[in-house]
């Protein structure tokens, strides 16, 4: 019998469909711990209580034209780290944009093949792009996500720092492995938190855990 090994935090599937959170919970149920939404009040409020790893979010809901891209805008302004995936099938390039201008890192087209789903929550949760091939964004100015940009900020020992601190290293041994004192690690941490914006220590150590992650080639 094939244990199931799921993530600290589970997937929230925000779509008015429930035979869409159900699709996710096939698809990525050996290895996710899914919950679901099924409009924009009670999406938000799941996410404030399950502080999702990803969030797959539709955009279209009864009586509220694109309202995903509002409960986008909501989330990013108060957990700028949030993963957001966008699964939709509006393929015009203006919504994407707008999607991801709102705090999506990922867009999916929900009549791509099953396997897509998988792929895209690993790169998203990652914290990395991913936009579904067949959209059309040439000309389209696209920022680049916050994350990006602010992790893009740090220096290598900055880097280096969290890394360790993300495989669960003290700042001794974090100090040791680096030729430093402690009190430079703890310098080098708080470094790194202002550059990303981080005030959370749990945040914080969810980054590190994931720049652990690109650093063992795990993405």
């Amino acid at each position: 019998m094939q244990t199931r090994v799921f993530h600290l935090n589970p997937i929230l599937v925000v779509d008015d469909h429930p035979i869409v959170a159900e699709a996710c919970r096939l698809v990525l149920g050996d290895v996710e711990d899914v919950v679901a939404a099924r409009d924009v009040p009670s999406g938000y409020q799941a996410f404030l209580e399950h502080r999702p790893g990803v969030v797959i979010l539709d955009l279209t809901f009864p009586g509220e034209a694109l309202g995903g891209v509002d409960l986008l805008h909501r989330i990013s302004s108060g957990a700028p780290l949030a993963r957001v995936l966008v699964f939709s099938m509006h393929a015009d390039a203006s919504i994407v944009a707008s999607a991801i201008k709102a705090g999506a890192i990922g867009y999916l087209l929900k009549d791509s093949p099953p396997d897509e789903l998988p792929k895209a929550v690993r790169q998203v949760r990652l914290g990395h792009r991913y936009v579904d091939e067949r959209i059309n964004l040439r000309g389209v100015p696209l920022p680049d996500h916050v994350e990006f940009g602010k992790a893009a900020a740090l220096t290598r020992r900055e880097r280096e720092a969290l890394s360790l601190l993300g495989q669960g290293n003290a700042y001794p041994a974090i100090a040791e492995e680096l030729d430093i004192t402690p009190r430079a690690v703890a310098r080098l941490v708080k470094q790194a938190r202002i550059k990303l914006g981080i005030r959370r220590t749990s945040d914080l150590l969810r980054r590190a855990h994931e720049l652990a992650g690109d650093a063992d080639g795990s993405n």
